[in-house]
């Protein structure tokens, strides 16, 4: 009865006529409290078979009550007890790991670290106390092994570059002893050549009086002879006029080399005047049993020279022909040369060969063959008579024309000697001037952009003037010919080195536009203007400065001495303050690392070219990481990869300070309003600008107006502004114009690498004002 719950009601039904409990409990209110009961059934089982019988499954039901605070009071009891005592639990247990890792795992690892910290530092004595042989303990090892090793190394290195300094100490001064011997070496050269050259009446006279008086006492003037003494007499004269050719040969080489040979030159018939040689040389050649061919130019124009000394050349070129060649025969060919000139151009010279089917000039002797003293080889000095002096005077004669000699041979077939001589009185109008291919001259000029001049000077070696054909080669050790197996001279000036094959016209340009020499030339030429212009030039640049930004004082160090005769250089050793030092120095140029601690040169790169005070200075990069894409696109002028080329570092830091210099602007937009507000205010600061609306008109006054910038639009609708910068890229003569681009939108990274490094910088045409232009 005291239950009124009908849901507990209906369960102890079904539990009295099921047996079953029910799943869950009741709450019932019971005298007015709250009860929990649960229903269990009591079940007739066999031990109560004798008081209930076997006939019920069900004696009934248990209904067992507890007080519902009481309970609750309990379990929240018991549930705080267990919080505490887990609570306790974790405290102590990450206690233990906590002692357990700082004693077993961060300890170690912490002194690991500051070993390794000292060890990069320097410190070379450090070790690790190994306690243990577990993970940390073999890193350990191996930090000890690593650190033994390279203490070993660093010392074994320190010897080695101790024993390097004194050999490079040793090789400088042997350098410049070598250096020293060469220029008295030089010295005494030109003094021996001038000395025999002075000596020329002394030495001839006495022997023209031998040969005199042993030709009048085999004539019998002073009385009768007999057959030995005259067989005496006639080896005394033969000797003697031998001696006396000897003696002749080296003083007429003396002469040339003392420049004291002077040119008497005249217009002559080249026909004429070997017509007039041959005649001297029938008797051998007939002797001889050769054949002897002409194959003279019809309509050969009239050369330019001295008459008797081209003559001496030719009379020595056959003269080596018929002394080398024992059976076939000798042919003389006559014609204009091309050498110097374009197709269709007309020739300034004329160019001889004597050719022989003689004993020929092996390859690796044809090289000598012009030096003083030399015959191609040994044996043939015994077989055949000669001083070894004619080719090396013919040579000379032949630089005193301003022409070339050169020789092709094969070995046992025969020989060709070439000599050119000039078609025009220019070419001899400075006859202490060697060879000068005006071609070659003109070409380079064009691509360096630099006055034809620049490559019309006379070599120099040691500070001196010199001659190329004096010398073995030019003197220059970056000369490509220096040590090369062909042997070729690719110089433009003088004529070509003693030996040497010359660098034929067009190849001989394409090989000197990267030639070291000639872009030292180049950089000369810059630096050569009027007094006026030299002394305003030296004024301006005590007041350039080159920001140098790198985290390595040695590479700072580099840029000093190579840049430093020119400019001021501002080092900075990280690229923390690199904006602000900018501001501060106002650079002509600024030379960036990349590879730097806490701010790399990315970084740094991108807030220049942000800066409004800083976006327009040229930033060079200059770093062992090659990524020119990536500076290009971020705004970089140039980009070079260490180790760094000093001329071409100076030739462009020159060649930005040109482009501050802006008079000619081409706006190209295809909004009028935009470009009038550029052209108005570049006009107000004293530049002359030219307008285009599409790409087509911007190429035409791109050739016609050469402008000094050009102020582009690169997303203009319908046109595309990229037409422009191909054309750019591709124009050798537009290659260097800067840009600047006027847009709406920001640049994707393809559009900022297609410009290439060109990029001067960006104007956002939302927003456009005078400030920004002026």
């Amino acid at each position: 009865d005291f239950i009124s719950d009908e849901e507990a009601l209906k369960a102890l039904r079904k539990t009295l006529s099921l047996g079953v409990a029910p799943q869950k409990s009741f709450e019932i209110e019971l005298a007015g409290r709250k009860v929990l009961i649960t229903i269990q059934p009591i079940l007739n089982d066999k031990d109560c078979y004798h008081c209930h019988g076997s006939l019920r499954k069900v004696l009934g039901g248990m209904i067992v009550g507890a007080d519902v605070q009481h309970t609750y009071g309990m379990v929240a009891a018991a549930r705080n007890r267990t919080i505490l005592i887990s609570v306790i639990g974790i405290s102590i247990i990450i206690s233990i790991i906590y002692v357990m890792v700082t004693r077993f795992i961060r300890r170690p690892v912490e002194d690991l670290a500051d070993k390794a910290k000292r060890f990069a530092e320097g410190d070379m004595s450090v070790s690790v106390d190994i306690k243990s042989e577990d993970e940390i303990g073999v890193l350990g090892n191996a930090f000890n092994y690593m650190v033994q090793r390279a203490s070993k190394f660093s010392k074994r290195l320190e010897k080695e570059v101790a024993r390097k300094t004194d050999l490079l100490g040793e090789r400088t001064n042997l350098i410049a002893l070598l250096e020293k011997a060469n220029i008295q070496l030089m010295e005494l050269d030109k003094l021996k050549s001038m000395f025999l050259a002075n000596m020329s009446h002394e030495l001839r006279t006495p022997m023209n009086s031998i040969i005199g008086y042993s030709d009048l006492l085999i004539a019998g003037v002073d009385g009768p002879i007999n057959k030995e003494q005259e067989k005496s007499l006639g080896r005394i004269s033969n000797n003697a006029r031998h001696l006396l050719q000897l003696l002749n040969d080296l003083l007429d080489l003396s002469k040339i080399e003392a420049g004291k040979t002077e040119v008497e030159a005249e217009q002559f018939n080249l026909k004429e005047l070997i017509d007039s040689v041959i005649p001297m040389f029938e008797g051998m050649i007939t002797q001889k049993g050769l054949s002897l061919d002409f194959d003279i130019e019809e309509d050969l124009p009239l050369v330019y020279g001295d008459k008797n000394k081209i003559n001496h050349v030719l009379m020595n070129l056959l003269s080596n022909a018929i002394k080398f060649t024992d059976e076939g025969g000798i042919t003389i060919r006559a014609k204009t040369s091309d050498r110097g000139i374009q197709p269709g151009e007309s020739p300034i010279f004329a160019e001889v060969c004597v050719e022989d089917t003689g004993i020929g000039i092996k390859d690796e002797d044809l090289g000598k063959i012009f030096d003083k003293f030399v015959q191609a080889d040994l044996s043939t000095v015994r077989q055949y008579d000669g001083t070894g002096l004619g080719l090396s005077i013919a040579r000379g004669l032949i630089a005193l024309h301003n022409g070339m000699i050169w020789a092709t041979s094969k070995y046992g077939k025969g020989s060709q000697f070439y000599f050119t001589i000039p078609l025009k009185q220019e070419m001899l109008e400075s006859s202490a001037k060697p060879i000068i291919e005006l071609q070659v001259a003109d070409d380079l000029a064009k691509h360096f952009g630099v006055p034809v001049e620049t490559f019309l000077k006379d070599p120099k070696y040691e500070g001196n003037p010199v001659r190329c054909h004096e010398y073995t080669h030019c003197g220059q050790s970056t000369c490509p010919a220096y040590d090369s197996e062909d042997k070729r001279c690719w110089l433009i000036l003088g004529t070509h080195c003693s030996g040497m094959k010359v660098g034929a016209y067009p190849e001989k340009v394409d090989f000197c536009k990267n030639c070291e020499v000639i872009q030292k030339l180049v950089l000369e030429s810059q630096e050569s203007k009027t007094a006026e212009a030299e002394l305003s030039a030296e004024k301006s640049i005590t007041e350039k400065t080159v920001l140098a930004i790198d985290d390595n004082p040695d590479a700072i160090d580099i840029i000093r001495k190579s840049l430093g005769e020119d400019y001021k250089i501002v080092g900075l050793l990280s690229g923390e303050r690199a904006v602000e030092k900018a501001i501060e120095t106002k650079p002509v140029a600024i030379t960036l690392d990349i590879m730097m601690p806490k701010k790399d040169g990315w970084q740094v790169l991108r807030e220049l070219k942000s800066t409004p005070e800083t976006r327009d200075i040229p930033v060079i990069v200059l770093s062992i990481v090659d990524n020119k894409k990536l500076g290009f696109s971020l705004g970089a002028a140039e980009y070079m990869v260490k180790p760094i080329d000093k001329n071409f570092l100076l030739k462009k830091i020159r060649d930005f300070e040109k482009m501050g210099e802006i008079q000619r602007v081409l706006v190209v937009d295809n909004e009028t309003d935009t470009v009038s507000l550029i052209r108005n205010t570049l006009q107000e600061i004293g530049c002359q600008v030219k307008t285009a609306y599409n790409s087509q008109d911007a190429v035409k006054l791109i050739q016609t107006f050469m402008p000094d910038l050009i102020i582009l639009n690169l997303t203009m609708p319908k046109v595309n502004g990229f037409d422009v910068i191909e054309y750019i890229k591709t124009e050798k003569s537009a290659k260097n114009i800067p840009l600047i681009l006027i847009t709406k939108r920001e640049l994707n990274g393809k559009e900022k690498d297609a410009l290439d490094g060109r990029l001067r910088g960006i104007l956002n045409k939302m927003v456009l004002k005078e400030e920004d232009l002026s």
